[in-house]
C-alpha cells in the first residue's frame, strides 16, 4: 500500500517513453521501490517461517530449477510437492501477464493497489485455516 501511495504521489509515468528517459527519477519513486523490495523480502521470510512449498515463489528461476531437478519428476504417482512447484511457476507467468495488462490500463499505482487488495484477501484467508491438532501428552 505504501508503494502504491508513493508512486501515485510522485507523479511519475508508469512506463518510460524512451529508453534514455527513465520514468521513475524522483525520491518518491525510489522510496516506492524500497517498499516493494521490502514487501517481497518479507514474503520470502514468511514463506520460509511457515515451511511451505511456496517459499520460493519470489523468483521464477528458483521455482523452475526446483521443479526440473526433482528426482520424482517422471514418476507415475502423484507428487504433491511437484504439483505445488508447477502451480507456482504457472501462477508466476499468469501474474506477470495480468500485471502488465493492468499496468498499461490503470498505471503503476493502480496495479500496486490491486496487489495490495490481493494481499489483504490472502491475509484474511489465514483466519479460516484450521488450527493444528495437538496430540495429548505433547506440549
Amino acid at each position: 500500500m505504501a508503494a502504491a501511495i508513493c508512486i501515485w504521489q510522485s507523479g511519475s509515468l508508469s512506463i518510460a517513453n524512451d529508453r534514455g528517459d527513465p520514468s521513475w527519477t524522483n525520491v518518491l519513486s525510489f522510496v516506492a521501490l524500497g517498499f516493494m523490495s521490502a514487501g517481497l523480502g518479507l514474503q520470502r521470510i514468511m514463506g520460509k517461517r511457515l515451511n511451505t512449498q511456496f517459499t520460493t515463489t519470489i523468483v521464477l528461476t528458483t521455482v523452475w530449477v526446483e521443479l526440473v531437478t526433482d528426482p520424482k519428476l517422471f514418476f507415475q504417482q502423484r507428487v504433491k510437492t511437484q504439483d505445488h512447484k508447477l502451480i507456482a511457476a504457472v501462477s508466476l507467468f499468469v501474474g506477470a501477464f495480468v500485471s502488465r495488462a493492468m499496468l498499461a490500463e490503470i498505471g503503476a499505482s493502480g496495479a500496486l493497489g490491486v496487489a495490495t487488495g490481493v494481499r489483504v484477501l490472502v491475509s484474511l484467508s489465514w483466519l479460516f485455516v484450521p488450527a493444528k491438532v495437538v496430540k495429548e501428552g505433547k506440549k
